[in-house]
């Protein structure tokens, strides 16, 4: 009898670990937000689309267009020979200059070959650039 029980309660706890061990998982899934560089959002493109991500691009120069009266925006991005297309709506960040590297955060529309960005962060070059240049002639 006490064999049966045991077993009983081994079954159990692992039923319930292996229950919140998945929950544990699959929720994580759906609230990461992955980081990805232009070139591999668009050689992946099935995987990301309407999937919240980051993407890591250069501002294409004189790509940035305003919609005339609105705060909407398109701009494009690019990493390894290949461009995004990426629609914004609201103020631009000020260092947001042509040849910069970005950061688009929101999501990918396959279906119209955009994406829809709900937050740009730009890269600020690093100390070490600016000296370099510095000693540059």
């Amino acid at each position: 009898m006490k064999k049966s029980k045991t077993i009983s309660v081994i079954l159990t706890l692992v039923v319930v670990l292996g229950s919140v061990g998945y929950l544990m998982v699959s929720s994580m899934d759906d609230t990461l937000i992955y980081y990805k560089t232009v070139d591999e959002i668009l050689d992946q493109s099935a995987r990301f689309d309407g999937k919240a991500v980051r993407v890591n691009g250069v501002l294409v120069p004189t790509s940035v267009r305003q919609k005339p009266g609105t705060d909407q925006f398109r701009f494009k991005l690019s990493k390894r020979g290949q461009t995004l297309e990426v629609a914004y709506a609201g103020i631009l960040p000020d260092s947001m200059q042509d040849g910069r590297d970005l950061v688009v955060q929101g999501m990918l529309q396959r279906s119209q070959n955009l994406f829809v960005a709900d937050q740009i962060l730009t890269k600020c070059p690093s100390k070490h650039e600016a000296k370099a240049q510095a000693i540059e002639p």
